[in-house]
């Protein structure tokens, strides 16, 4: 199992409408089947200001072929990326007491 998180780091002002755009990208890509992602952001409390951040797990990770990006995606990445600084992508795979195992570290 995997987790994957995009981190937008917006423009000064405009995280909360970077958050509304990645909320309706994820959507799109849940109705193709991939899992319900979290959309949070950090502004007004510690941590990097102006950055929102949208999290899911997977079960594999598979290449985001261009043909099955949903047309509406390219729309609202196009006017988000008009309000980002940056545009990241973090992979991480979840330990489990299964994987130790697998690993020998148990």
């Amino acid at each position: 199992m995997y987790v994957i998180r995009r981190i937008a780091k917006a423009q000064p002002g405009k995280v909360w409408q970077v958050a509304n755009l990645l909320i309706k990208i994820c959507a799109a890509y849940e109705e193709q089947g991939r899992p319900k992602a979290h959309v949070y952001v950090s502004q007004g409390m510690p941590g990097t200001p102006n950055v929102a951040y949208a999290e899911w797990t997977q079960a594999t990770i598979e290449p985001n072929w261009p043909s099955k990006v949903p047309e509406v995606v390219r729309t609202l990445n196009a006017e988000m990326q008009a309000q980002l600084d940056s545009y990241e992508i973090e992979f991480y795979e979840l330990v489990t007491p299964e994987k130790l195992v697998e690993r020998g570290v148990s």
